[in-house]
């Protein structure tokens, strides 16, 4: 089996390929154009034959046939800089994608895609918790972006037979969410954010009033969703909530994490809440969230 991973040195690239490399015998080839990705994550499997590195962007992509299966995470995944670097994020999470799709139908070769989309599509959703069928209400570009793509494959699969997975992410965190040297760094994953504050002893920096709500799901829970969607015995061509089936306030968060905390400006354009009904996951998929974020917290910290 040869496998595709882009954004492979990425926060969630990185812990797939930690999962494809313990869990099966794969061959991986992994792209990324380290933009915001580090070497890093993945340099405890540059010896290991399973597992091809290419520095490189999707659009320089000129093959697929080599693929049984593509986990496209190649993305910019921040909501607040989509607003300003808009050019940059419409490559990256759109471009990226149809160039993909493109090749395909060029080599008429279909091979699994698993798509990483976004939560973010919902807005602040009517129904809590939050079904597939909830309506779309993007409150950023980069929601908009996640969106578009999810739309080409569901409008192009009418007349070529892709062959897609759709995994709508809700609030990831676990090992690596945190790169000091993105550019982007101050829109990571706010547990990642916090823990980093926490263990250079700053204070917690809360936006709002802190009651906005979020479903926190650990990285290696949805590298495991991106493994079952890739082997489902059928062509699917439908998305899945990946999410942890609960939701938890920001202030709570915090207080879990430090008791030094403070409060600054509410950013516009992010949800109230986030809260996945993962109803469909787990019937389908086989699928079901097994790690706490308190468990996480602990083990940061040796609490």
């Amino acid at each position: 089996m040869k496998v595709l991973i882009t954004g492979v040195a990425g926060f969630i690239g990185s812990n797939l390929l930690d999962y494809l490399i313990e869990h099966t015998d794969w061959h991986i080839t992994g792209i990324d154009n380290l933009s915001t990705g580090s070497i890093a994550n993945i340099k405890e499997h540059k010896n290991n034959i399973r597992f091809t590195f290419i520095k490189q962007d999707c659009t320089d992509i000129q093959s697929l046939k080599a693929y049984d299966k593509i986990f496209h995470l190649a993305a910019l995944p921040r909501i607040q800089p989509s607003f300003e670097y808009i050019k940059e994020h419409i490559t990256a999470n759109l471009v990226n994608g149809i160039h993909i799709i493109e090749l395909m139908i060029k080599e008429n070769h279909y091979p699994r895609f698993i798509y990483s989309g976004s939560s973010a599509i919902y807005g602040t959703p009517e129904h809590i918790p939050t079904g597939e069928n909830e309506a779309i209400s993007c409150l950023s570009p980069y929601a908009f972006q996640k969106y578009e793509v999810e739309k080409y494959l569901e409008l192009i699969s009418t007349r070529y037979p892709l062959n897609y997975v759709i995994l709508r992410y809700f609030n990831p965190y676990g090992p690596r969410s945190f790169n000091p040297a993105n550019k982007f760094n101050a829109y990571s994953s706010v547990v990642g954010i916090f823990l980093n504050s926490r263990k250079n002893r700053k204070e917690l920096l809360i936006t709002g009033d802190g009651k906005q709500k979020r479903d926190f799901i650990h990285v290696a829970d949805l590298a495991k969703a991106n493994y079952l969607a890739s082997v489902y015995s059928e062509k699917l061509n439908t998305a899945f909530n990946i999410g942890n089936g609960s939701t938890l306030s920001i202030l709570e968060l915090a207080k879990k994490i430090s008791d030094k905390y403070s409060f600054i400006e509410k950013r516009e354009g992010e949800a109230e809440i986030t809260f996945a009904d993962i109803t469909k996951a787990k019937e389908i998929l086989k699928w079901e969230p097994n790690l706490k974020i308190e468990d996480y917290i602990r083990k940061e910290f040796g609490d």
